[in-house]
């Protein structure tokens, strides 16, 4: 009867373990299907803009906070970095590269002039225009593209 009890209790636990294990990849393979690798730049980035049009500071606020992949380091990606992500003989709407899917063409950057207003890329055409009011000014949307350097801790 010891021995019944001591090896239910010992696959109850083998199993547990099983099951975690197995839940927190199936987990992390959920998230990495939302990351784009960039191998070219060593970036990686969130295959969906934010879902909404939003100022700049909002942008900034919603990468700074975005955990995924078990990363918590994201930022929004220079004007240089977005540039970098438009192919103009894609075929789709926003020409982003790899499986990067957005909603609008506006896609706010990190970078700003001397004045401090805020550059945003569009994916549509594949320009780039500055919102003036340091940081978005009162009327300016675009949407948050959170990237990180891959590698990174």
């Amino acid at each position: 009867m010891f021995l019944k009890r001591f090896f239910d209790h010992r696959v109850t636990s083998l199993l547990m373990i099983i099951f975690l294990y197995a839940g927190i990849h199936i987990a992390m393979g959920q998230d990495s299907a939302k990351i784009w690798e960039d191998s070219s730049t060593g970036l990686m980035w969130a295959v969906e803009d934010n879902g909404n049009d939003i100022s700049w500071s909002q942008a900034s606020v919603y990468c700074q906070g975005l955990t995924l992949g078990g990363h918590t380091d994201w930022r929004l990606g220079t004007i240089e970095e977005l540039e970098g992500l438009y192919d103009r003989n894609l075929k789709k709407e926003y020409k982003v590269k790899g499986s990067i899917n957005l909603q609008a063409a506006n896609v706010w950057s990190a970078s700003k002039n001397d004045l401090g207003d805020s550059w945003i890329f569009n994916f549509g055409y594949g320009g780039t225009s500055i919102a003036s009011g340091g940081g978005g000014g009162c009327s300016a949307v675009g949407r948050a593209l959170c990237t990180r350097r891959a590698g990174s801790k």
